[in-house]
């Protein structure tokens, strides 16, 4: 898992990046340097003493949570800073500094303020940051996917802001999760969160006096931790009390220590070029998604850490619960019958469907399940030949419309938008026809037109790309630690019911 994430928004990822290194980044916050490679076994039950709950962050990269380089220290954001909206536990916004939220138009949410919230020094949090922090994130690689779909926002009364969107967006108050900081602090960022990050020799977050909320874990000690194995190790060996990993670079840590699995945001499917001979058309595409068994791929490929995707939709969003779409397991037979009527057939009195399936070599998740996918296809008399590239050429290959199929994966935004997989700009958007049945249908559901169920219908009958599976991470911590939890947004989640003994 790379140390260099943009989070809060839909990030196509093609290839593990794991045992990237990082440069070094001296910031105002922080007096420590990050030249630790393991840690100091022998200072561990001092540590312990001098605070019983610790976790891992990096020295030598900002805590501002829009300039933050590091997934460490980004993940770390949800425990200093809050936004007009957090993401619950069901991946839906709650209000959390807006005391109220609502559309006046399809084009515009209004928030209000609540008129309690105090950032950590004790000023009111006013409209003017909430501005201020919204034009940081319009400017983040860390947040400005998320908020792309924003146009603007202005002070809308005493205690109001209201935001303008580029185009009708019904879970765009999700993109109201984003950081609020208190006006002119970005070198030393103030926030409202649960706590406050205190510098020194033994750098600390101690619980914000603030804060309505208050933890039973009231000060929290920073250990300055490389990620990879010298994070496991100072896990391991009590040093740090809590770790979090996302399993992006495609392998699963070795891990003794208690452990929850954590639903993610990040889909893995499979692209298909819709411009191709054959896969033009969609009983074809419908055929090689019938042939298919997600449960299969989930158990063996993902090693059981990822869940099928039976629509474009995350299964755990609470907005999408119940909807109807493709099949865990597959259906050879009905596969078999759509690829016979465009031309297709097992015997030789038809014509062969040979494919070729690209896959980034460097994640070892989806290597396998390219060997998987190539088994199940087989079985309906559908070829598959896998070829393995590096990520650069990957996407060389791509750009290019030179392909039958990839395994993709892309992280979405907190308000679930579809659009980097079929909209015109979309990043992971390859091979789809941006004027299909799917991608009209879907703009037609952002605007009010058809429901989240008719959507899907429509996309389950054109095939635009295959959903696969919706990966999940993994959250491992010290045994004296309980009532832990984690989500896709926030890797500490609900932190305050935490207890440690």
């Amino acid at each position: 898992m790379t140390r260099f994430v943009a989070v809060a928004a839909a990030v196509f990822l093609m290839f593990g990046l794991a045992g990237c290194t990082w440069a070094s980044k001296q910031d105002e916050n922080s007096s420590l340097s990050s030249n630790q490679t393991e840690p100091d076994t022998s200072k561990t039950q001092q540590n312990k003493k001098a605070v019983q709950f610790a976790l891992a962050y990096t020295g030598d990269d900002t805590l501002n949570p829009y300039k933050a380089k590091t997934s460490t220290n980004l993940n770390l954001s949800c425990l200093l800073f809050e936004g007009l909206v957090k993401i619950d536990d069901e991946m839906m916004p709650a209000p959390q500094l807006a005391a109220s939220l609502e559309y006046p138009s399809k084009l515009t949410i209004s928030a209000v303020l609540r008129s309690d919230a105090k950032f950590s020094d004790g000023s009111p949090v006013k409209v003017e940051d909430v501005l201020y922090s919204f034009s940081l994130a319009k400017s983040s690689d860390n947040y400005k996917a998320l908020m792309s779909n924003v146009k603007s926002a202005k002070k809308d009364g005493e205690n109001g802001v209201l935001f303008t969107l580029n185009s009708a967006d019904p879970h765009a108050d999700a993109c109201l999760s984003f950081p609020v900081l208190k006006k002119g602090t970005a070198d030393r960022p103030v926030g409202s969160g649960l706590y406050i990050f205190k510098d020194g020799s033994l750098p600390q977050l101690i619980s914000n006096p603030n804060n309505p909320v208050k933890p039973k874990i009231k000060e929290i000690r920073l250990l300055d931790v490389p990620d990879g194995d010298a994070m496991i190790y100072a896990l391991e060996s009590g040093n740090i009390s809590f770790y979090y990993n996302d399993l992006s670079g495609g392998s699963i840590p070795q891990i003794t220590t208690a452990s929850i699995s954590v639903e993610l945001n990040s889909l893995v499917f499979v692209g298909i070029n819709s411009f191709k001979s054959g896969l033009s058309n969609p009983k074809v595409r419908s055929a090689i998604n019938l042939s298919i068994s997600r449960a299969e791929i989930c158990a063996n490929a993902f090693a059981g850490r990822a869940r099928p995707a039976q629509t474009p939709f995350n299964p755990s969003w609470k907005a999408a619960s119940g909807l109807k779409g493709f099949d865990e397991r597959e259906k050879i037979d009905t596969a078999v019958a759509q690829l016979n009527e465009a031309g297709y057939n097992k015997g030789n009195s038809q014509k062969k469907l040979s494919l070729e399936l690209l896959v980034g070599k460097e994640n070892s998740f989806r290597v396998a399940a390219a060997g998987l996918l190539k088994n199940q296809l087989a079985r309906a008399g559908v070829e598959i030949k896998i070829t393995e590239l590096p990520h650069t050429e990957l996407i060389k290959r791509l750009k290019s419309g030179k392909f039958d199929l990839y395994i993709g994966e892309i992280r979405l935004s907190a308000n679930m938008s579809l659009k980097p997989v079929l909209a015109r700009d979309g990043s992971a958007a390859y091979g789809v026809n941006r004027s299909g049945e799917a991608a009209a249908a879907y703009s037609k559901y952002l605007n009010g037109e058809i429901d989240m169920q008719q959507f899907t219908d429509i996309f389950t009958k054109d095939v635009p790309f295959i959903p696969l599976c919706w990966r999940n991470g993994i959250a491992a911590y010290n045994r004296s630690l309980s009532k832990v939890a984690a989500t896709a947004f926030c890797a500490y989640y609900g932190i305050e019911n935490w207890t440690y003994q």
